[in-house]
């Protein structure tokens, strides 16, 4: 009798995703096909689908022989993606200054009071207020009036601008900065200024991926090392074993 698979791989790429933003799978940590294929009641093909998904989106690296591994804001896979992905949100954002009408720039403006209504309160979950920059952007993207800058730029923020954004604004004072950048970005825009809206977009995206970096780096990392498909535990400066 033939297996049906109840989950297919684009499925368990985005649950994978999931457990990466949630802090369930850490940076470092290896990710067994063995056990991902139980968890899902799928075969390991559509795990390996899955995987290959994830590294495409620059989340996952798959070393031969060792296995797949969740990546960091550090690693240079990711690093290459966010440079991209900073060129091609300066990009919109200058086109954005050009052609965004006057029903655009309100939209904008609205959107913005949203963040800063968001900011300014010290409850606010990080997701809500990266879901209210979505928002903006989404107004920023059509006013650009170029879909395929737009697709590039969503396909490019599939995998590690949602799985990291989160860290850019975890807390109030990153919330009130990344309100800031905005604010000033909207202003650019609503001038005309292309220039300028260029600038602050490249600008507030490095220092997003700069703040979200700091932070990734005070967190517990998973300890590896490339020797096998296995976690082991390493040693500190006494020679004791400290768990992975």
């Amino acid at each position: 009798m033939v297996k049906l698979e109840r989950f297919t791989p684009p499925d368990i790429a985005r649950a994978v995703r999931g457990m990466i933003v949630n802090g369930e799978l850490r940076p470092g940590d290896h990710l067994s096909t063995i056990e991902l294929a139980a968890r899902f009641s799928v075969s390991r093909g559509p795990v390996r689908e899955a995987l290959r998904l994830l590294e495409s989106r620059a989340l996952v690296r798959i070393l031969p022989g060792k296995g797949a591994f969740v990546n960091s804001l550090q690693d240079d896979e990711v690093g290459v993606t966010l440079e991209a992905r900073e060129f091609i949100f300066a990009a919109l954002a200058e086109l954005a200054a050009e052609k965004a009408n006057r029903s655009e720039i309100h939209q904008l403006r609205r959107e913005l009071q949203t963040l800063g209504r968001l900011a300014g309160s010290p409850s606010t979950l990080p997701n809500d207020f990266k879901l209210a920059t979505y928002r903006y952007v989404s107004v920023l993207y059509g006013a650009a009036r170029n879909p395929r800058l737009q697709q590039i730029m969503r396909d490019l923020s599939e995998g590690v601008g949602h799985a990291f954004g989160h860290l850019s604004m975890a807390t109030q004072e990153m919330r009130q900065a990344e309100y800031a950048a905005y604010a000033k970005l909207t202003e650019a825009i609503a001038a005309r200024n292309k220039a300028q809206a260029q600038t602050q977009a490249r600008t507030m995206h490095a220092a997003g991926v700069t703040r979200a970096q700091q932070l990734q780096a005070a967190l517990p990392q998973a300890t590896i090392e490339f020797r096998g498909r296995r976690r082991r535990a390493s040693t500190d400066a006494s020679g004791s074993k400290i768990p992975a």
